[in-house]
């Protein structure tokens, strides 16, 4: 029994029929016992009964056993049975009467002296009478016992608790495989590559926890669309990057098979474009190494960040020279930090590098260090063109550029790696546009 559907049926079934069973077999107890309890009393004990064998006491009690054989007759005559036993247990009427009646009736009211409808009785000249009136059960043949109606049979019953058990259960069973059946198919198709497969509008007004696995299913492929979307754009920007090394590559070989003389120009050329695409591998090397998940402290150590900064800056500044570019930062205290100094070193200096590479010649970029209560603030601002608005939370994207810098040269993967590198040390990293121009970078740290 592999199936949920039949698994919750059955499961569900089988606690109505026990329950059912256990029902009905109570209510047949319960009315075995009030028959029996019925039928073991001899006499009639409604107020009716109760009524009639006042009237004869009080008859025998003030006017004597003649007029109480009169009463008891006419009574007779309307189907009515009155006893009256004498101590000897003779009926005044002489009908004859079941000694064991006589002896319930008695211990009837001995145990029960408050039943109205058994008097002893006590005549005008001192005899003592038991007055009664049988139960139907208990007269002749001739008279027939009241109908009573009679229960629903067991077994109907049973059947009408059965069907209701299976229409029940049917439907809590298919209700609660439903969106295991959506969850099933959903799942066959992102198989075959519907990555546009959703589910939670499927589920109608669900609000259980199936409803939200739906909600999770949705969100899990979203979250594959977008990679494998990213992972397609990834690959063909890094097509375009190689392309043009490559072309160039050609055109310089090209002519120094033309012209010899320029063979060691041309050589020349094709080692700057070599560089270049082995600049382009080891970047795309570090962006996956960035985004394979590793465990939480994988080489992370308590390091110098003050030192470490103060090196980036001489670096950066030696790069700076060909463009005249200044770079300033403010007093930096003592600071360190703990994580993966090699990846901390490595976002903070493609920053750098992104801002001089846009910064104009003889520009200044200021670098700002401060620690706030629980995080490190560092700001490194340029003086170029600045980003599109509409573009500044694309920038960390691989190979983004710019639609108003697209004659920039470089390889676009420099802030892709620093934001990656930053997420892994739980900080934040965001761009925005100076008022007075250039481009604002802001990193958070933990410390």
């Amino acid at each position: 029994m592999r199936s949920l559907f039949w698994k919750f049926f059955f499961a569900f079934l089988l606690a109505l029929l026990l329950t059912s069973i256990g029902v009905a077999s109570g209510m047949w107890l319960r009315h075995n016992a009030e028959r029996q309890s019925f039928e073991a009393i001899p006499v009639q004990v409604g107020w009716k009964a109760a009524d009639l064998v006042d009237s004869a006491s009080d008859i025998v009690h003030y006017a004597g056993i003649e007029p109480l054989k009169k009463y008891l007759k006419d009574k007779q005559r309307n189907e009515i049975t009155i006893f009256a036993i004498t101590q000897d247990n003779n009926d005044v009427l002489g009908r004859d009467v079941d000694e064991n009646l006589l002896i319930s009736t008695r211990q009837l009211l001995l145990d029960n002296p408050e039943i109205r409808s058994i008097r002893q009785a006590i005549s005008v000249d001192g005899k003592a009478l038991l007055l009664f009136i049988p139960s139907p059960e208990k007269l002749s043949q001739r008279f027939t016992p009241p109908k009573r109606p009679k229960p629903p049979p067991f077994l109907l019953l049973l059947s009408m608790w059965i069907i209701s058990g299976l229409l029940f259960s049917g439907l809590l069973a298919w209700w609660f495989t439903k969106p295991i059946r959506i969850l099933r198919k959903a799942f066959d198709d992102v198989a075959d590559g519907k990555l546009h497969t959703r589910i939670r509008p499927a589920m109608g007004k669900r609000r259980d926890e199936l409803a939200e696995l739906g909600q999770n299913f949705d969100h899990m492929t979203s979250r594959i669309s977008q990679l494998l979307t990213a992972q397609k754009r990834l690959l063909h920007d890094v097509s375009h990057e190689l392309r043009s090394p490559l072309a160039r590559m050609q055109a310089a070989i090209g002519l120094a098979q033309q012209n010899p003389d320029k063979t060691a120009k041309m050589l020349d050329r094709v080692e700057r474009e070599s560089e270049r695409i082995d600049q382009l591998i080891g970047d795309l090397l570090n962006l996956s190494r960035l985004e394979t998940p590793t465990s939480e402290n994988d080489g992370r150590q308590d390091f110098d960040f003050t030192e470490m900064l103060l090196d980036i800056i001489e670096d950066a500044r030696f790069e700076a020279q060909n463009k005249a570019i200044q770079i300033e930062h403010n007093d930096i205290k003592q600071i360190s930090l703990f994580g993966r100094a090699e990846l901390i070193h490595s976002a903070i200096e493609n920053v750098l590098r992104n801002a001089i590479k846009y910064s104009p010649d003889n520009g200044v970029i200021q670098l700002t260090i401060e620690k706030l209560s629980q995080r490190l603030q560092i700001r490194i601002e340029d003086q170029g063109p600045g980003i599109a608005p509409q573009d500044l939370q694309l920038i960390f994207q691989p190979f983004f550029r710019s639609r108003e810098n697209q004659h920039q040269n470089g390889i676009g993967l420099g802030l892709t790696i620093a934001h990656r590198a930053i997420e892994i040390h739980g900080g934040e990293i965001s761009a925005a546009n100076r008022p007075e121009g250039g481009l604002r970078i802001t990193i958070f740290l933990p410390v």
